[in-house]
């Protein structure tokens, strides 16, 4: 079932596959045959199960009548998390359009809309492995995970107090305090974004470079990503686009 052929007795394949996850994982009968079933109904929609040998994306459209593309992309969620983000900074650029994007251990959700055409293996070839880095580090200054791990790393370094006068300092105090640090430091991060042209300068101080290394490279995997995209460059990754009339099950 790793190839692309039809497969030709659903029946026969699935006894084969039961009886295989039942010697080999110790899976229930019933539990062993309710996985083969999923497994080959993916099969017959997709033509191919995903691995990280062979990506498959599929794009469908949803009863809202949005269209949604699928990644799937069992490559963790710190890779798939970092890959989605840049995806969706691509995306905005191309279509100037704040498009939602969601990522799990395997796969990678984008939601669009139905005005925005293209070929759908296009989406492979979108993100460089070269230029995919200063990409996810725009990206990731206007997501929540960059003023959060900024606000912890302050208050590790001792640059914003955790009490004050015997009285802990409650939760919202510290994030404006964190705020008024970072606008100190990194002006461009809480300006108007209308005056700011291009990519945001990124300032020379090791608050700012701490937390943008460990959004980079712990909340997500930054070295993972160029090494997969380095990959689908060269074609030791097969990918396969595939459009849908409604989601298969592994998008389900």
């Amino acid at each position: 079932m790793d190839t692309e052929t039809p497969i030709a007795n659903t029946d026969a394949v699935n006894s084969t596959l039961t009886d295989w996850l039942m010697s080999q994982t110790g899976l229930s009968e019933p539990g062993a045959r309710q996985l083969a079933d999923y497994f080959t109904a993916t099969y017959k929609t997709l033509g191919v199960i995903p691995s990280q040998k062979k990506l498959v994306i599929e794009r469908f459209f949803d009863e809202s009548g949005g269209m949604q593309l699928v990644i799937h992309s069992p490559f963790g969620i710190r890779i798939n998390r970092a890959w989605g983000l840049a995806l969706r900074k691509r995306f905005c650029r191309s279509f100037n359009f704040e498009l939602q994007a969601a990522a799990t251990d395997d796969a990678i959700v984008l939601s669009l809309g139905t005005q925005h055409s293209f070929p759908l293996d296009e989406v492979f070839r979108s993100l460089n492995s070269k230029s995919v880095r200063d990409l996810l580090t725009q990206a990731l200054l206007d997501s929540p995970m960059f003023p959060i791990r900024v606000r912890w790393n302050a208050t590790r370094a001792l640059a914003l107090p955790r009490q004050r006068g015997g009285q802990k300092i409650p939760a919202p105090l510290q994030r404006m305090e964190s705020e008024n640090l970072l606008a100190a430091v990194f002006p461009d991060q809480l300006a108007c974004l209308e005056n700011i042209v291009g990519d945001r300068e990124v300032p020379d101080h090791p608050l700012v470079h701490q937390t943008i290394d460990d959004c980079l490279t712990e909340a997500m995997d930054i070295n993972g990503l160029i090494e997969v995209l380095k990959k689908i460059e060269t074609g030791s990754i097969q990918c396969i686009a595939r459009d849908l009339p409604e989601p298969s099950p592994l998008a389900h």
